[in-house]
């Protein structure tokens, strides 16, 4: 997925790799392609370092503007493990398995990321002591549909679709460390991951964002060293 935006030339004397043009007089308009930057956020439920990246870090895109040139991403597994004979286990217990595929649904059944975050936001804002038994709460307000998500959720599909998040989650190079563990382009942040917006304006081939000229380091290599769930930690 990409950017369009329109280059204006008045003037040509050599037109090279032209994507699509049109000619109006002595003008050339030239289409030209920006890919978004790609940002995935491998995630699980009701861990507090992951709610807080969601909250605090890329909800705020929605605000800025920042989403314009990026293509987000969520994948509900995390740290959680498929036994031999294919029972889940999850880190923080059954709630948060049942929860990571009610997220799995909500990202599979509304594909725009501008429907399925709102959604997957306000679940993040929930008291984690009750976010399995509440989260219907969050569907009105995210402007969803409660019976999708509960067919989803208690079929064969929703387990189906948390398999597939879990083999896209097993074949990471080099493999996931804790959650939430975010890359950009492909590229794995490690512990700057609050420095998410920093890269994606690094990252970024087109004409800059505003926002992009505001934002400062958050974190340094190691200075947020213990801001993660890993898979042996149960909080």
């Amino acid at each position: 997925m990409c950017n369009h935006f329109i280059l204006h030339i008045s003037t040509i004397v050599h037109a090279i790799f032209i994507f699509d043009h049109s000619y109006s007089g002595s003008s050339l308009y030239i289409k030209i392609c920006v890919e978004k930057v790609k940002v995935e956020l491998y995630s699980e439920s009701l861990c507090p370092y992951c709610a807080n990246f969601i909250i605090n870090y890329l909800n705020p895109f929605f605000n800025n503007g920042l989403i314009d040139i990026v293509e987000l991403r969520i994948i509900p597994y995390g740290n959680a493990h498929i036994h031999a004979d294919g029972s889940l286990t999850c880190q923080h217990g059954q709630d948060e398995c049942y929860l990571n595929i009610i997220q799995t649904c909500a990202i599979r059944l509304w594909p725009k990321v501008t429907d399925w975050f709102p959604f997957i936001y306000c679940l993040e804002k929930l008291p984690r002591a009750t976010a399995a038994q509440d989260w219907k709460s969050c569907v009105e307000p995210s402007h969803l549909d409660l019976a999708p998500l509960l067919e989803c959720s208690a079929s064969p599909l929703g387990e189906k679709l948390e398999l597939e998040f879990a083999a896209e989650t097993d074949r990471l190079q080099p493999p996931h460390k804790y959650v939430p563990w975010v890359l950009v382009n492909g590229e794995p942040l490690y512990e700057n991951y609050e420095d998410v917006a920093i890269y994606v304006c690094k990252d970024y081939q087109g004409t800059k964002p505003a926002p992009c000229t505001h934002f400062i380091p958050v974190s340094k290599c190691g200075g947020n060293m213990f801001a993660f769930c890993n898979n042996r930690q149960v909080l």
